[in-house]
Formats: C-alpha cells, structure tokens, sequence
C-alpha cells in the first residue's frame, strides 16, 4: 500500500510542490475502509477523507479529492495574487493618481 500511496503522490499536478509534506492514515471502522490525508500547506492544512470496502479504492478517491482540493488552493493563491496586482494597476491609473494620505 505504501508504494501505491507514493505513486498517487508522484501523480499529484506539478505545481502540488506548495505541500510542505502529506500525512495518510487508514483505518478500519465497523467494516468500511477509511483514508484520509492532510496536505501540509503554507497558509492551509488541507483535510480530505474517503470510505469504501476497498482500502485502494479509499486511497484513490481521497487523492482524487486532494488533486481538487490542490487545484482550488492553488487557483486561489494564483488569483488573489492578480487581483492584487490589478488593483494596484488600477488605484495607479487613476487621472489624479494613486490615493496617498494627507
């Protein structure tokens, strides 16, 4: 199992290097079949959970959980840093210039 967790990690998008590291538990509870993971993040701890009868069926859908999860983070981070950069354009553009104190 431990090779096919690694290899659902290599699987990851490219740009999943923001994850500092992963931490996989597995469990068993009353006949069903857990995994979750947490991606450690720099702003975020991302938690996914998955059950089934098949604990590779469980890891496969909680990674598939976490590439969304990844991709919705990092679409986050990418597009709060554009709209930073297009207000600052626009405050910049502005015909009596940037607001400044008095």
């Amino acid at each position: 199992m431990e090779r096919h967790i690694r290899q659902r990690i290599e699987k990851l998008p490219r740009w999943a290097e923001i994850v500092q590291y992963f931490t996989v538990t597995l469990r068993k509870d009353s006949g069903s079949l857990m995994a979750e993971i947490i991606a450690k993040c720099p702003r975020a701890d991302l938690v996914v959970e998955a059950t089934s009868h098949d604990m590779y069926q469980s890891i496969d859908d909680a990674f598939s959980k976490m590439e969304h999860r990844l991709t919705r983070y990092h679409d986050k981070l990418v597009n709060g840093r554009a709209r930073k950069a297009q207000r600052a354009s626009e405050v910049d553009k502005r015909p009596d210039g940037p607001l400044r104190p008095p």
